[in-house]
């Protein structure tokens, strides 16, 4: 049933391929790859360890693991405010609501129309949806100001010190928040051009857009998301490249039984409800399986946490078995479509577990 299923996805060009892998106990059941890696300008096959752009997993692989790291390292905590490391900013949101989405801030503005880019003038002026903590909404704002903040507080650009915390202590080979030149002809490819964002920048921002010189050529090796490319080729909000492989040992830090790189302690932030008060339940970084928008489905454990990117990626963990739900696609190439993914994310996650044979 799960390969005739995505078969027919495929058949209906939802998506290009895909590549699944699940684990339990700290071992991989299930490691394969469906499909093309490209359809456009011409077939390409899908092998394995093909690189993802992995979008919004970004967010709690990268920069939320990175803030609970400083944590630990007591140069950051949960309650600090914004204005303690830059006293210029006016906003009073905590590192926390950054990271749980609680900070009030609208989900999404094209910083690169304007300059400087991703300014905190800029940001400052984007608040006021919600009052600090008063609900959840998600945002990549809150962790593009989120990568400012652990720049200040480390000393440290943004990839540097992913590379020197979580890639190289992990002898990660394939993952990468920008793709050396060598490596981008094993990346799935994205869009051709910017033209979702385009057709996004049309609505309130109309003038900066018509003017802006935006990416027409197939997007492949390159982050989607244009925030992260024009800041470089990496933000907080996206930006992270991986395979399959990679993304399972990276998994395997979330579980205090296989962690390497934190505390249990530390680890306990990711599985904790930090926003019990809303309707969209999240921890530190992640999504709760239990709100109604997740793509986990009621395959997985109420409490398994979970993330997606807009590219067509998604990860879930659940605790009490160790497991982990890897499911890599580019589902916006060659262009970018309006479908219910997590619809979608749900029943792979349900037949999965069944081609396992896993209660």
């Amino acid at each position: 049933m799960l390969e005739q299923y995505i078969r027919f996805q495929i058949e209906k060009k939802i998506f290009p391929g895909i590549s699944i892998l699940a684990a339990s106990g700290g071992k991989i059941l299930y490691d394969r790859h469906f499909g093309l890696k490209a359809v456009w300008p011409k077939p390409q096959p899908l092998p394995a360890g093909t690189l993802y752009d992995l979008a919004s997993l970004t967010k709690p692989l990268v920069s939320a693991f990175l803030a609970v790291y400083l944590i630990e390292k007591k140069q950051l905590r949960l309650d600090d405010e914004v204005r303690r490391f830059f006293p210029a900013c006016t906003l009073t949101v905590t590192l926390e609501q950054l990271l749980t989405h609680s900070a009030g801030f609208k989900p999404w503005h094209p910083f690169y129309l304007y300059r400087p880019l991703d300014d905190l003038s800029q940001i400052a002026a984007l608040h006021g949806i919600a009052r600090p903590g008063a609900q959840v909404s998600y945002s990549d704002i809150g962790y593009i100001l989120l990568r400012r903040l652990l720049e200040k507080v480390s000393g440290s650009g943004f990839r540097e010190l992913a590379q020197a915390v979580i890639i190289d202590r992990l002898k990660l080979r394939d993952t990468f928040l920008l793709v050396p030149a060598e490596k981008k002809p094993r990346c799935a490819p994205t869009e051709i051009g910017n033209c979702y964002e385009m057709d996004m920048c049309t609505v309130e921002h109309e003038a900066a857009a018509a003017c802006f010189p935006w990416r027409r050529e197939l997007i492949s090796g390159e982050v989607h998301d244009a925030n992260s490319f024009y800041s470089g080729g990496s933000a907080g909000n996206a930006g992270l490249f991986s395979c399959s492989r990679d993304l399972f040992k990276i998994s395997l830090e979330f579980f205090p039984e296989t962690a390497t790189l934190l505390k249990r302690e530390s680890i306990a932030l990711f599985w904790q409800n930090r926003t019990p008060w809303d309707r969209q339940q999240r921890s530190i970084g992640f999504l709760m399986n239990r709100s109604p928008q997740s793509s986990g489905g009621r395959a997985l454990a109420a409490g398994a946490i979970g993330h997606n990117g807009f590219t067509g990626t998604s990860l879930w963990l659940e605790a009490e078995k160790q497991r982990i739900w890897i499911l890599l696609t580019n589902r916006v190439h060659p262009r970018v479509k309006k479908i219910n993914f997590n619809a979608l994310r749900r029943k792979l996650h349900r037949l999965l577990k069944d081609e396992l044979n896993l209660t």
